[in-house]
């Protein structure tokens, strides 16, 4: 046998040791954790104790089937231990204890492992080829365990929740909060009648893999925006609103910490398209930043990304609010000229936009565009004929570049 079969085979009979064990090896561990942790001592709810143990069963199963497939373990695999975290959390389960519990589930396998290594002659070898795959998985369920109780301790209760949709619906709708849960809400989220503020959306652009993903994707972005002390994070269905106060001192909100985020979430199987507004001057306009937000999300492509109105120049906001007027009264032969450019690969389109971002400097433009000075002037040439527009009068040049932006999406790329 090949190495790599060897090594496959010694794999698939360690997950057999694990799923043959899989009714008892976690009733094994929930009487340790019993004898071992006096929280889990003293919980008489037998509803949580049957959770505990399909908890430790889901992850006997996960462990099984990696090491059946001989891989390593992935996001997908994991998944299973945030809502059960997230439950823990809810139920004032102890975080030390919570991850007490999980190092005594992981330990329950890897002595099952050992334990027929030790009394199968020659299976010592395959435990220790396992023991990689092995630690990996419980490295990466255990930083998802944690990670899953923190983000349900940041976002926590049911009731916690509604309170603060309820003072996000009140701010949107201008209303002052009422003194009560809404106002000491608003109050620990530094949110003042006078303060300054913006506000980020996201929405998921793709089904998640599980219902917890959205809450751990507000926490993690709620980290990324700053300030913990000074957010209202909000998840009303499947849209995640953070509202961050600023102080006077402060700019604009970074986008690059939120692109970062974005990223991170992406690659654990939560693709977000995020919208980061202005900032504005008090809690009053929050839902003209609202709206802000939310009209950049719909400028990105399908997978995704962030979009910062701070980045945007005036030109491309002002298309990117147009209405079916404005397309209307674009000249016919400008969009007829974009439409079919666009059909032929768009090369006149990008000499249009690299000659007006170099000034209307030709050298400039076709040094960026890659091409010898003449084919730029050829090309222009060609725009002017076919759109009617002289491209070195502003006005002309100003209408042609709103024309491509309407109808080519010729807007950054953010």
């Amino acid at each position: 046998m090949t190495g790599r079969r060897a090594q496959a085979a010694t794999l698939a009979e360690v997950a057999e040791v694990i799923i043959d064990r899989r009714l008892t090896l976690p009733r094994a561990a929930l009487a340790a954790m019993r004898a071992e942790i006096p929280g889990y001592t003293a919980i008489t709810d037998e509803a949580l104790l049957e959770d505990v143990v399909t908890h430790v069963r889901k992850g006997n199963d996960a462990l099984g089937l990696i090491l059946a497939e001989a891989r390593s373990a992935t996001d997908e695999d994991v998944a299973f231990v945030r809502p059960h975290a997230a439950r823990r959390a809810r139920l004032g389960v102890p975080l030390v204890d919570f991850m007490h519990g999980v190092r005594i589930a992981h330990r329950t396998m890897w002595e099952a492992i050992a334990d027929w290594a030790a009394h199968s002659p020659g299976r010592g070898d395959g435990a220790l080829r396992a023991a990689g795959v092995v630690m990996e998985f419980f490295n990466q369920a255990g930083t998802v365990a944690a990670q899953a109780y923190l983000d349900a301790e940041q976002l926590p209760a049911v009731e916690g929740d509604r309170v603060r949709r309820d003072l996000l619906e009140d701010l949107l709708a201008g209303r002052r909060p009422a003194p009560g849960p809404r106002l000491s809400a608003a109050t620990r989220a530094g949110l003042g009648p006078g303060t300054p503020c913006a506000v980020v959306t996201a929405v998921p652009v793709a089904p998640l893999a599980d219902e917890y993903g959205l809450r751990s994707a507000a926490a993690l972005l709620g980290r990324a925006v700053g300030e913990p002390a000074r957010l209202l994070t909000v998840l009303r269905q499947d849209e995640i609103v953070i509202v961050r106060a600023l102080r006077d001192t402060d700019g604009e909100l970074p986008a690059e910490p939120v692109r970062a985020a974005r990223r991170a979430l992406a690659d654990q199987g939560v693709p977000l398209a995020i919208g980061i507004s202005t900032r504005h001057a008090s809690v009053a306009d929050l839902a003209t930043a609202y709206r802000e937000a939310v009209t950049l999300m719909g400028t990105l492509p399908r997978d995704g990304g962030v979009a910062a109105l701070s980045e945007l120049r005036v030109l491309d906001y002002l298309t990117l609010r147009a209405d079916e007027t404005v397309a209307r009264i674009v000249p016919a032969r400008m969009r007829d000229f974009v439409t079919e450019d666009l059909r032929a690969g768009g090369s006149l389109i990008r000499t249009v936009e690299c000659f007006a971002s170099n000034d209307l400097n030709v050298r400039a433009a076709a040094r960026e565009l890659g091409v010898h000075i003449n084919t730029a002037h050829h090309r222009l040439a060609r725009v002017e004929e076919r759109t009617g527009c002289g491209l070195r009068r502003l006005a002309d040049l100003q209408e042609l570049l709103i024309a491509i932006r309407l109808f080519a999406g010729g807007g950054p790329a953010l």
